[in-house]
């Protein structure tokens, strides 16, 4: 099996998920990956799908006649045709909907991953609203992360029929935990400072931990985008400097070192003012592999991928004051806290674990191939 992989960046540091999904599909299949935009334009070795005159010439039009035309399609549908593509695996919706078009000029079947806010976006849906319904129509497979992704796929008009839950795998060996109980108050988050992961909420939450327990620790790990000098500021407002840590960036290895010797994982999900969601946090499911309860909210995939008051806690979104609560529940019962931790575990390795999900994800694109001849 030949699969050709889409991704809108080549290094995107936040897209493990998608690095994970490659190396994994590759184990099984021969598979080659495009990138650069919502509709790829370069190869693996960065070099132009298609002539650079065309290139030239679709980058004055694209404005007038939209990304898809006859320049762009050119060198996407000679690439897909030289390599022999079996099968075209779209990374988001908006990738998935600019190479219907070509696959069905070539009559490729295609399969397109939801991964969050391609699914949840106002602004986004209503401008891909048309070219959704024929991705829809045309996609052999939709595949969700969630359960509450499915049913947003669904109100925008895919066929229930045609949508696979397939949330990310996990590797468990890499993401392990410790048996020993852990007594720091010691709470760690991971991930992008943006509005629908809360930042502001988790640091306010935090706050309160440190009104009972001064000696808490907050480390939040991620690109210093965003919202960041939001929180930056609201750190040194409350006059918590020293009890919160910025790292920037990490290292998977890293983060899952920091993870094992951490109380607990928070994060405050919520939908954003312009609808964008969550799909089913990579994080979250790492820190739960890692055996350690997370504290988040009953948000997106969030609440399947967590069982509450079995593998962490949940509160509803915008719940400042119950989530400091059972972060200092947490603090009173380090002994509670390993054996939730140790249950997630369990529910990664049963739901989650990355060889189980990839091998969903073949067969998705084996039955795929299978129909389409």
């Amino acid at each position: 099996m030949r699969i050709c992989i889409t991704r809108s960046e080549k290094n995107a540091y936040s897209e493990t998920f998608i690095r994970n999904q490659i190396s994994g599909l590759s184990t099984h299949a021969d598979v080659w990956t495009i990138h650069s935009g919502r509709f790829p334009e370069r190869s693996e070795d960065n070099s132009l799908l298609t002539p650079k005159l065309f290139w030239i010439i679709h980058k004055i039009i694209k404005p007038i006649v939209g990304r898809n035309n006859f320049f762009s399609n050119y060198g996407a549908k000679k690439y897909l045709k030289t390599h022999k593509i079996d099968l075209v695996w779209a990374n988001y919706g908006m990738s998935g909907a600019h190479m219907v078009p070509v696959c069905k000029d070539i009559n490729l079947p295609l399969i397109t991953i939801f991964h969050g806010h391609d699914a949840t976006d106002k602004k986004l849906l209503r401008e891909y609203k048309n070219k959704y319904i024929d991705l829809f129509n045309y996609a052999s497979s939709i595949i969700a992360v969630s359960m509450e992704m499915k049913r947003k796929l669904i109100k925008a008009g895919a066929s229930d029929k045609k949508i696979k839950v397939i949330p990310y795998g996990i590797d468990i060996e890499e993401f392990k935990p410790v048996t020993d109980v852990i007594y720091s108050k010691h709470f760690i988050t991971v991930g992008r400072f943006t509005a629908k992961k809360a930042p502001l909420h988790t640091i306010n939450a935090f706050q309160q931990v440190l009104q009972k327990y001064p000696d808490a620790k907050l480390t939040m790990i991620g690109a210093k985008t965003g919202l960041f000098n939001a929180c930056e500021k609201l750190v040194s407002d409350l006059g918590i400097q020293s009890s919160v840590v910025f790292t920037g960036i990490l290292e998977p290895e890293k983060i899952a070192k920091m993870m094992r010797k951490s109380l607990a994982y928070v994060q405050h999900s919520v939908t954003a003012a312009n609808g964008d969601m969550e799909g089913t946090p990579l994080s979250i499911l790492e820190a739960s592999a890692s055996g350690i309860p997370v504290v988040s909210t009953k948000h997106g995939g969030i609440k399947e991928a967590i069982i509450h008051g079995e593998t962490g806690y949940l509160v509803d979104e915008n719940d400042i004051n119950g989530m400091s609560n059972f972060m200092i529940k947490l603090c009173e019962s380090p002994e509670k806290a390993k054996e939730l931790g140790l249950n997630g575990r369990k529910h990664i390795i049963d739901n989650y674990e990355r060889n189980k999900q990839i091998l969903k994800l073949y067969k998705a694109a084996e039955e795929a191939i299978s129909n389409k001849q």
